[in-house]
């Protein structure tokens, strides 16, 4: 079973060393009879606590811990252990603070030794301190299998490369592959694996009749051409970049943002076209720096828009660190922000450094074609806005504790930095800084004063009409002319930013602001009732006033709303202008994180890819691939896909064909026949001679119901759709946030929205329950049995298990279920449209089997 991993980082706790004492006296009551096994009990106990500081990256004090010669050699202050003598043993002395030196670890590296693990370090110490005979000292962690670039191995000429690599491993563990799984079920195998909906009986029959020798191949291309591919694989990267519609409370947006569909649909979109991994990334980390006027890929910035936290901008960039390193990187980078990382040779600066290239930044939402209104629409992006914004690197995380007198300049993980982190500004055009400027924008200005002036012709119209309220009529629609003249002025103005012409434009359109306000006024004096007319006649005059010295400054038409930095941000702090510039910073990692030499991005991407394929990845820790991670099942596998991912433009597409097309996908994943060295040696499987068996995710369970009714609607894009709401919709259209959730996807295992890295894979009864009682199961049984036109019970029978199954039954299937529909017109005799229920019954039996929820 997939299991959703997590790391964290443990604050420091503090005890008493008499509290320590008591325990470790209480643990060596017994320890004459429970002998402390060292490697089990206390190396790990001293990786985690102390090889940061005393293993192979750093050696304070010329110390190393990690190994028990190097503690029995000791450092500047001599031997750290004295066998048999624990209370005589350095390290004991220092890990509980005795004397007049500091506790080890320090408050800034981490947490205590437990008390426990105290006790445990005291007995082995008592016991002799025996090591393993073997023991090496730790490796280098700069020589950690990830952290160097990937070698493409050499293929033996015409094999496929994939099964000539897994072929090696069977060979020298002396495995035997299972065969290859019969022709319908692998096309049902592939149809759900790339589109998310099963194949219909025409596909299963057309596939059945094809002898072609590249049968399987043309399904294959057919599926990868087809738009349902985008929005299968759009999903998967969709979990991985933590997708969220906006969630709050009430109408109050705490987290991501509204509209944030935008970035969801340049994500399928993009899966869709092929467009390259790297390219992606670009994209979703600094559009607005590369493509600053580019609306199609400035939706790619929802990745940061995301991450957004309205009362907190620390949480707010831990968010943003945290899963930019993991998503992209495969690094906790997360576990170094209050002391060195524990596992990888990651400084606490490097946190910090990180922080820095994001510390810019900042939310807006921009003006769309076609819409005013930016609660019906907008773009929400990502831009840099406070330039200047310092980082600070936190003692112990804390963000009350900034050493203010060093701040960090951005950068890399140094152990990553395989070329200079070159950091250059950026000069934006006119439309990137002030999206007033674009010509859709008056477009949408004068649209919506059209409406207002045909609105007013109309009021006017019927006043004449009448013959009450024409003066009111009169000055209303003069407002509304004049508004559109206002209109125009504006974005002259604003097109002639930097121009000569600017400076007449400007007084124009500082003109024409006054006299629609003095228009407005005079409009309000003949609305104004007893109670608010002398207000409304002061007004007339301020405007008056107002036009006699109309300036040039204007206001510029509102193209673009800034998301509060905080809860604290308000008011003008809202409306200041947006810098012409912006850092460079994200599109500097942009570019360092797509570079030929990285030794992680795409051996990062392509393991998501392999793991949804076959439901187990290369490197089981998806989002760690540093030391604490596990380490690749076949590396060569994972080289391979990473070289092959970049010499090939970082077409996903392409890594997909080159999987699915291998024998290793195409095998059965039964393990009946299998001989028993492979139960034996690998009973997991995790060598690949039989493919796995793999539970269907949320959406495709409730997509193929309705898709073998005939009833799913694979319209491409558009707004959320709201959880309650029934819709013939993908299912990954629907609203997901923490607020909402839909609840049949719920049921079975929807994407966690905090992180979803990989997906949970649970059994519980409440699915099985789902199943057989919900609404949905229940109509669309009825559906599918309507759609199945085969004459006599054997040929329903038969249909039903293609349709639904993608199998044949077997006789004793095929007895059962006539045994059941005779049972059931028994029950039911005399009920109308018995012969439809019967068979809708029969369906949602099939609907009910495991081999439906289940890809075999």
């Amino acid at each position: 079973m997939r299991k959703h991993l997590q790391t964290r980082c443990l604050r420091p706790l503090f005890f008493s060393v008499s509290s320590v004492l008591s325990v470790a006296c209480l643990f060596n009551s017994s320890a004459d009879a429970q002998t402390i096994d060292y490697l089990r009990d206390v190396k790990p106990m001293l990786a985690e606590k102390c090889f940061a500081c005393h293993g192979a990256l750093k050696q304070k004090g010329s110390l190393r811990v990690d190994s028990v010669a190097g503690m029995l050699e000791g450092g500047s202050a001599g031997a750290s252990i004295v066998p048999g003598k624990s209370g005589e043993s350095l390290l004991v002395q220092r890990v509980l603070g005795l004397g007049k030196k500091q506790r080890m670890p320090p408050k800034d590296e981490g947490e205590v030794l437990s008390d426990v693990q105290l006790a445990k370090l005291k007995a082995w110490i008592d016991q002799g301190a025996k090591g393993s005979a073997d023991e090496k000292p730790e490796a280098d962690p700069r020589e950690h299998w990830a952290f160097k670039p990937p070698v493409k191995p050499t293929i033996p000429a015409g094999a496929h490369p994939l099964d000539a690599l897994i072929a090696n491993t069977h060979q020298a563990k002396g495995l035997t592959p299972q065969p290859a799984l019969e022709p319908r079920l692998l096309l049902r195998r592939i149809t759900l694996d790339l589109t998310g909906v099963p194949p219909t009986l025409e596909e299963q029959e057309a596939f059945l009749k094809d002898t072609s020798l590249d049968a399987y191949e043309k399904v294959v291309d057919r599926l990868l051409a087809s738009p349902r591919y985008g929005q299968r694989w759009g999903r998967h990267w969709m979990d991985i970049w933590r997708y969220s519609d906006w969630y709050g409370l009430g109408k109050e947006v705490r987290n991501s943002q509204k509209h944030i569909w935008h970035w969801r649909d340049w994500i399928i979109e993009s899966v869709n076209d092929d467009k390259g991994y790297d390219q992606m990334l670009r994209e979703m980390l600094a559009a607005d720096e590369l493509y600053p006027t580019d609306l199609q890929r400035l939706r790619a910035s929802g990745f940061l828009a995301r991450q957004y936290f309205k009362f907190n901008r620390t949480t707010w960039l831990d968010d943003t660190i945290e899963h930019t390193s993991k998503a992209f990187l495969g690094l906790t980078l997360n576990c170094a922000k209050c002391h060195a990382h524990k596992y990888d040779p990651l400084p606490q600066e490097d946190f910090y450094r990180f922080r820095a290239i994001f510390e810019p930044y900042q939310i807006r939402t921009d003006q769309l074609p076609g819409e005013t209104n930016f609660e019906q629409n907008g773009l929400p992006r990502a831009f840099d806005f406070f330039l200047d914004a310092p980082t600070y690197l936190f003692t112990r995380g804390e963000e009350s504790q900034p050493v203010k007198d060093a701040p960090l300049e951005a950068g890399v993980p140094k152990i990553l930095a395989f070329k200079p982190f070159e950091v250059k500004k950026v000069t934006l055009p006119l439309e990137g800084y002030l999206p007033s400027a674009r010509e859709y924008v008056l477009e949408n200005y004068v649209a919506l004063a059209q409406k207002q002036i045909a609105a007013a012709e109309k009021a006017l119209e019927q006043a004449k009409k009448s013959g009450k309220g024409v003066e009111l009529a009169e000055k209303s629609l003069a407002a509304a002319q004049l508004t559109l003249t206002m209109y125009r002025a504006q974005f002259a103005a604003d097109r002639a930013r930097g121009t000569p012409e600017h400076g007449e434009w400007a007084k124009s359109a500082a003109r024409l602001e006054k006299e629609v306000a003095l228009a407005q006024a005079e409009e309000a004096v003949l609305k104004a009732d007893a109670k608010t007319l002398a207000a409304a006649k002061d007004a007339v005059v301020k405007a008056k006033a107002e036009l006699a010295k109309p300036g040039v400054k204007y206001t510029s038409l509102r193209a673009a709303l800034k998301t509060p930095a905080s809860n604290l941000e308000s008011g003008s702090a809202l409306l200041r202008p947006f810098p012409e510039t912006s850092t460079g910073r994200r599109s500097a990692l942009a570019d360092w994180l797509t570079d030929r030499r990285h030794p992680l991005t795409a051996r990062v991407a392509v393991n998501h890819l392999w793991g949804r394929h076959f439901g187990q990845p290369l490197v089981a820790t998806v989002f760690d691939f540093g030391r604490k991670g596990a380490t690749p099942s076949h590396p060569e596998v994972l080289d391979f896909l990473a070289t092959e991912l970049m010499d090939r433009k970082w077409s996903t597409k392409h890594i997909h064909r080159l999987i699915v097309t291998s024998q290793a996908y195409r095998r059965t994943s039964s393990s009946a026949g299998a001989s028993a060295k492979n139960l034996e040696v690998d009973p997991e499987n995790r060598l690949l001679w039989r493919m796995n068996a793999i539970r269907m995710e949320a959406q495709t369970v409730r997509d193929s119901l309705l898709h073998l009714a005939g009833d799913l609607d694979f319209a491409l894009g558009g707004p959320s759709i709201p959880v309650n709401e029934e819709t013939k919709r993908r299912s990954l259209y629907y609203v997901h946030s923490f607020n909402d959730s839909q609840k049949f996807l719920s049921m079975f295992d929807d994407a966690l929205v905090r992180e979803c890295y990989r997906r949970t894979e649970s059994i519980i009864p409440q699915q099985a329950l789902t199943l057989a009682n919900s609404k949905l199961s229940l109509t669309q049984a009825q559906r599918i049995a309507e759609r199945l036109k085969a004459v006599g019970d054997e040929a329903f029978i038969r249909a039903a298990f293609q349709h639904v199954l993608a199998c044949e039954p077997t006789s004793e299937e095929t007895t059962a279920c006539l045994e059941a529909l005779a049972e059931w017109r028994g029950i039911l005799k005399g009920e109308k449209n018995l012969e439809a229920r019967v068979r809708a019954d029969l369906v949602h039996a099939l609907i009910n089997h495991n081999d439906f929820v289940t890809v075999r």
